[in-house]
Order: C-alpha cells, then sequence, then structure tokens
C-alpha cells in the first residue's frame, strides 16, 4: 500500500517525511522517500539489475521443527522459470545459513538466490536459532550452544 517496499528498516524523519531502506524478492535495496498520504519514492537503488518476472522466485515464509521439540523458521524460494517446467516429484534443494551469528537473512532481492531457482534448483534460506526477528528467547537459543542449535 501507498508504494511502500515488501521489507524496510533504518528509518528516520523529518518534520513531515520519512526516509527509510527497503526492497522485496523483486526489487534490490533501495533508498526511499515517504510522506504520509502519497506513494514512496524510491532515490537511490543499489544494483542497476533488472530481471524478468519470469524468473523471480517469491519466497514463501516456512516454520519446521528442530532439536528438542523446538521450532526454526526460514524462507523457501520454490524453483521458478515461466520458460521451462520439470516432471520432478521434488526439486533439488539447496540450504543457505546466513552470516551471523545474530543476524537473519531477509527477502529483498538476492540474484545468487534467483540463479539457482531459476535453474530448477529450490532454496531454503534459514533462519536458524539464535537469529534476530523472532523474539528475545529465539535470538538465545545460541547461548553456550554455538554449532549445536537446531542441529
Amino acid at each position: 500500500k501507498g508504494g511502500l517496499p515488501m521489507q524496510f528498516g533504518s528509518v528516520i524523519s523529518t518534520e513531515n517525511k520519512f526516509y527509510f531502506l527497503g526492497g522485496s524478492p523483486r526489487t534490490p535495496n533501495s533508498v526511499y522517500e515517504w510522506s504520509i498520504g502519497t506513494s514512496a519514492k524510491q532515490l537511490a537503488c543499489s544494483s542497476s539489475l533488472k530481471f524478468d518476472d519470469g524468473v523471480i522466485s517469491i519466497p514463501q515464509s516456512i516454520e519446521f521443527p528442530t532439536t528438542h521439540d523446538r521450532t526454526a523458521y526460514g524462507y523457501y524460494y520454490p524453483p521458478h522459470n515461466s520458460q521451462y517446467t520439470s516432471a520432478e516429484e521434488a526439486p533439488p534443494l539447496l540450504v543457505k545459513a546466513h552470516g551471523g551469528p545474530t543476524s537473519c537473512t531477509s527477502t529483498l532481492l538476492n540474484a545468487g538466490i534467483q540463479f539457482w531457482t531459476s535453474r530448477g534448483f529450490a532454496v531454503l534460506d534459514v533462519d536458524y536459532g539464535g537469529s534476530t526477528g523472532y523474539g528475545r528467547d529465539y535470538r538465545r537459543r545460541l547461548r553456550k550452544s554455538w554449532g549445536v542449535t537446531d542441529v
């Protein structure tokens, strides 16, 4: 709504305007300006790469069981290329873990992920226990458990 990007952060404001970083699975990280009642305006973009929508995989937020009857989170990117189809029951899956330890993945356009999904691979971008964005208890899972949590 209002031309706002799907994901945004690093917000600063003036008397009647907001400036922030944002993007989406189709849009690289960009700097935006927004005033209430108007559409957001893209001021600068981190990349000049342009992709056809026919090769952009839109991530699906997922939850999955992990050790100690806990739940972990991630984004699943199904294979997507409008020019090709496959009869495979399940595509090959690449699993990606962000740097960290206390960081998180995002749904901003990632050319590396889109490279694989446009070639028939699925990608799971994992927010393992210790990642930010899921509350304090989730972030604290790594305490005294580095290399063990969610394995």
